[in-house]
């Protein structure tokens, strides 16, 4: 039997946010949730795997949508959770996978 733990690291994390992305902003929704999303340490890269929803209000977009981070040095679930409540605008993390 295999012994698994809640505590293993991984480089690449799957995730659904959503995210506030002001109105005017310099480019598309999705390249700027990406940028949102890439700003800090340790993270590798971002993408937007897929569109869940788009809540268009007075002075922001509210969008969520399903991501992958790559990370540059293994993270646990936990230590996501805290990266990805500091990104700006972010309004909640719905799953981690």
């Amino acid at each position: 039997m295999a012994i698994t733990s809640d505590n293993d690291t991984e480089s690449t994390t799957a995730a659904v946010v959503t995210i506030r992305i002001p109105c005017g902003a310099d480019s598309d929704i999705v390249t700027d949730a990406e940028e949102r999303l890439s700003r800090g340490e340790d993270i590798d890269g971002v993408s937007i795997d897929e569109l869940h929803s788009l809540d268009p209000k007075l002075s922001a977009t509210v969008v969520t949508v399903g991501i992958t981070l790559r990370w540059t040095a293994a993270m646990t679930d936990a230590e996501v959770r805290c990266w990805l409540a500091e990104v700006p605008g972010l309004e909640s993390i719905e799953r981690i996978k």
